[in-house]
């Protein structure tokens, strides 16, 4: 379960957490496609049959032709920039379900997912594990962060194209899409990173799992640079374990 939910980055809200909302508006106006929301199990393959039908029509109109390259290059630029970052997210999960809250991030490693109350969630990175802290039945549950998608935002030298298979990248709409996987088969699915505007801002991402189920994470009032306490991006102890320690005692 643990792995399930956080290589989809919570794939499935909390029901303590998810509330039945539409989009809210200024999400829909920075969505990647302009268009009616599909349903999401069909977003994936909808996105990369346009971008198929775009590339021929790009060259027919003779604009130039869209530097790969250069976009993963500006992608690594952008991240590897990146020391700290805070902003409030929505996740709308595959069953419409919305999530709110804040996420912190200190590269490289490090990342803190704090869902408003009343959710008892919390994903915390400490550079090297990735826990699921459940406050209300007091539990952690652990995974490495090299097993999650979280690795691709977290580690010290991002290069996309070497860290993992480039599905696809396009630029349309004032934004630029890039979808990765696993080239090694250990994280299933695929996600989707969305990029906004020349300077480039990670805006949204898509997570695909192994089944088609889609969840999107948007980020808004995002902030960088800003000093974050690292005492955020401390894993607890179960408090069956510190228990346990105090009668050692």
């Amino acid at each position: 379960m643990i792995m399930h939910l956080i290589s989809a980055l919570l794939l499935q809200a909390s029901p303590a957490a998810a509330e039945a909302l539409p989009e809210p508006a200024s999400v829909q106006a920075e969505a990647v496609q302009p268009e009616t929301i599909q349903p999401e199990a069909a977003q994936a393959e909808t996105r990369q049959a346009e971008t198929r039908q775009a590339e021929p029509a790009q060259a027919a109109t003779g604009q130039p032709a869209f530097d790969r390259a250069a976009a993963i290059a500006d992608v690594n630029r952008y991240l590897n920039a990146i020391t700290t970052l805070r902003a409030r997210f929505i996740q709308i999960s595959p069953n419409g379900s919305a999530a709110r809250g804040v996420v912190s991030i200190a590269r490289p490693g490090r990342l803190l997912f704090e869902y408003d109350d009343p959710s008892p969630i919390r994903v915390i990175a400490d550079g090297t594990t990735v826990a699921l802290e459940d406050r209300a039945l007091e539990t952690v549950d652990r995974v490495p962060l090299r097993s999650t998608p979280l690795w691709w935002l977290l580690k010290s030298d991002i290069d996309i194209a070497n860290d993992a298979e480039v599905v696809d990248i396009r630029s349309e709409y004032g934004f630029l899409s890039v979808i990765v996987r696993d080239p090694d088969g250990e994280m299933d699915g695929d996600i989707e990173f969305v990029f906004a505007g020349p300077e480039l801002e990670l805006r949204e991402w898509f997570v695909t799992d192994a089944l088609g189920e889609v969840t999107r994470v948007s980020l808004l009032e995002t902030e960088t640079g800003m000093a974050l306490n690292p005492r955020l991006f401390s894993i607890p102890e179960p408090e069956s374990r510190r228990d346990s320690r105090r009668g050692r005692r």
